[in-house]
């Protein structure tokens, strides 16, 4: 390992890319299930009334009871849309798909560098003295930039989804039918 440091900083870049990643994940499932809570909500309180005997206040509580509770109905209606288009949008948003594309931009331009230089035997002008070199270690960053990014987002896509039928589910998972021959 004649360049120490070369790749020892290739290998810090490595691991801060993926905590990168880690660290976003993290961020964008927190932030869903939060959202998830606060969107179901509950039935606001009810509305207080007066109860007074005089038959003038007994109509106006009539009429303010009904409206409260039409307009508990027009909530709760509200709460449950919320929370179907809180479900149905669960997945990454476009921020924290950039910021995973681009740690997973540097995981893979750290890695094929490494891998240029044998693992720091030769300096980066010594591996990529060659333009043909050059452009194989572009688009190779290129493409494994979008195979690590899709399978990460196909990954937490399945995973959000997972964990949302368990929490909608009865609680208990499914049982495959016994195979009887």
């Amino acid at each position: 390992m004649k360049y120490k440091k070369l790749t020892l900083s290739l290998i810090i870049m490595m691991i801060l890319s993926l905590g990168g990643v880690a660290a976003t994940l993290t961020y964008a499932k927190l932030s869903s299930s939060n959202t998830t809570q606060t969107m179901s909500g509950g039935t606001p309180p009810s509305i207080p009334g007066n109860s007074q005997s005089n038959s003038s206040d007994n109509t106006t509580q009539n009429q303010s009871n009904s409206s409260g509770n039409t307009a508990q109905n027009q909530t709760d209606s509200s709460n449950k849309n919320m929370m179907i288009s809180s479900t149905q949008s669960s997945g990454l948003g476009s921020m924290q798909a950039l910021i995973i594309g681009e740690c997973l931009f540097v995981f893979s331009a750290s890695s094929l560098v490494l891998i240029a230089t044998k693992a720091g035997k030769k300096s980066i002008k010594e591996a990529l003295n060659k333009s043909y070199k050059v452009v194989i270690v572009v688009i190779s960053t290129v493409l494994l930039t979008g195979a690590l990014t899709y399978g990460v987002m196909c990954a937490n896509t399945y995973l959000l989804d997972s964990k949302q039928v368990q929490l909608q589910g009865s609680g208990t998972p499914p049982t495959l039918p016994s195979q009887s021959q």
